[in-house]
């Protein structure tokens, strides 16, 4: 299990002296970040949170805070960018020539060569340089890219298929709301009249074999960010990388089925000799197992059925889950920034 609440997770007391800029606070990642903050001792007073509009935000137990309009940022050590990536890509250059670092969770600036895209167990050497502007990654890609980083250190990944079964939370509070408000309807229970849904169908008692809008080939925006950022994360130019992305009646964690190939042999065995050794991951030797409902909350990534594959002694199929709003969003960008030099 990954640390428990209360835990600083590499927050210190050189970090909790930064003023942070939170924008995009009330969405369902900020408030997730917003949690881990408040839990790693960060003061209060030093968190600035921003949306659209003037407001209060309740979270639970930590209490109240008041959200300022985006456009009343001012002087931030640090600023996480919760936002749409039209808002980020003018917002982050913005932001970093007034002096902050940002940690942008949008997908703005993933694919500039320029600007580092870090899971920080993976690659946080790329924060050596201490750059002003680092991109997160897609929740999906920073699932599978755990476990598939640590087979590809051990024997050379050539292939990776990647099928995903993703949350409803990762198109946000809306994704949340509009499945509970279609699973009450489907149980003939009476509800508020639903909200306007993020999904292309009813996604209650279903499933949706695309995810985001499909280009003229035929992919999805989800399917091309997997290719192009594990390929980008991994340092791998010349992987191949195919995956076909499905939205699923499921509140909370992303999870992924994952056919690999590696370049020498690998057997079942030493794949989970290096999975129980990696950072970030648990295994798992449940048959049934991991599943969204048990893993959501907590910190890892969670691996289980390790198997061999069908195309020789180099493949090698797993199966995946992660809290995409923690490792896939928040907790991921609370790493990068726990990494970077807590310097104002």
């Amino acid at each position: 299990m990954g640390a428990e609440r209360g835990l600083d997770r590499g927050w210190d007391e050189g970090h909790r002296g930064l003023d942070v800029a939170l924008v995009g606070a009330t969405g369902a990642v900020g408030r997730e970040l917003l949690g881990l903050l408040v839990d790693a001792g960060h003061p209060r007073g030093r968190i600035a949170c921003h949306a659209r509009r003037r407001q209060s935000l309740e979270l639970g137990d930590r209490g109240r805070f008041e959200v300022l309009p985006a456009d009343a940022i001012g002087r931030a050590d640090l600023a996480f960018l919760c936002t749409p990536s039209e808002v980020s890509l003018a917002l982050a250059p913005l932001l970093a020539e007034r002096g902050a670092r940002v940690v942008d969770l949008s997908s703005a600036h993933r694919t500039r060569p320029e600007i580092p895209l870090v899971v920080p167990e993976i690659n946080g050497d790329r924060l050596d340089g201490d750059p002003r502007i680092v991109a997160n990654p897609n929740c999906t890609t920073a699932i599978a890219a755990l476990p598939l980083a640590a087979l590809d250190r051990a024997a050379r990944l050539l292939e990776a298929i990647v099928a995903s079964y993703q949350a409803a939370s990762g198109a946000g509070l809306a994704g949340l709301n509009a499945l509970a408000g279609e699973t009450r309807a489907a149980a003939g229970l009476r509800s508020a009249p639903p909200e306007a849904s993020p999904f292309p169908a009813t996604l209650a008692l279903n499933v949706i074999p695309a995810v985001a809008d499909v280009d003229g080939e035929g992919w999805s925006g989800e399917e091309r960010k997997i290719e192009h950022e594990l390929k980008k994360i991994l340092g791998r130019a010349d992987l191949v990388v195919e995956s076909t992305t499905v939205r699923v009646p499921v509140e909370r964690c992303h999870s992924v089925a994952v056919h690999a190939r590696f370049a020498r042999a690998i057997s079942p065995a030493e794949a989970r000799e290096v999975l129980a050794r990696a950072p970030g991951i648990a295994l798992t030797d449940d048959p049934h197992g991991p599943r969204p409902r048990e893993c959501a909350g907590t910190d890892p990534v969670h691996v289980g059925r390790v198997r061999a594959g069908a195309r020789g002694a180099g493949s090698l199929c797993f199966f995946a889950v992660g809290d995409q709003l923690r490792k896939g969003a928040a907790l991921n960008a609370f790493q990068v920034a726990a990494r970077l030099p807590a310097r104002r």
